[in-house]
């Protein structure tokens, strides 16, 4: 993938796709913008699936910590009385 590729919101999967019935396929990455997605995506939602899933809001670092979290709170809850 490009750095222009990374920074975009909306990521299609690989290959050339359609969006309007009766269109030809010709929309990619390397032609598409975020704004052009959203507009599409607002008129046409089924082409959702031809996009690549966005992560997590927060990232993905901060969901991994609380997930991390907590599986260690479990692991100091097991156990019984001393």
């Amino acid at each position: 993938m490009t750095n222009d590729t990374l920074k975009k919101k909306y990521i299609l999967k690989p290959g050339l796709h359609q969006f309007a019935p009766g269109s030809a396929a010709v929309h990619s990455n390397e032609n598409l913008s975020d704004e052009e997605a959203e507009w599409y995506l607002q008129r046409y939602p089924h082409i959702a699936s031809l996009f690549a899933p966005q992560p997590p809001k927060g990232g993905v670092t901060e969901q991994a910590n609380n997930k991390r979290k907590l599986s260690e709170d479990k692991i100091l809850d097991k156990g019984g009385s001393i």
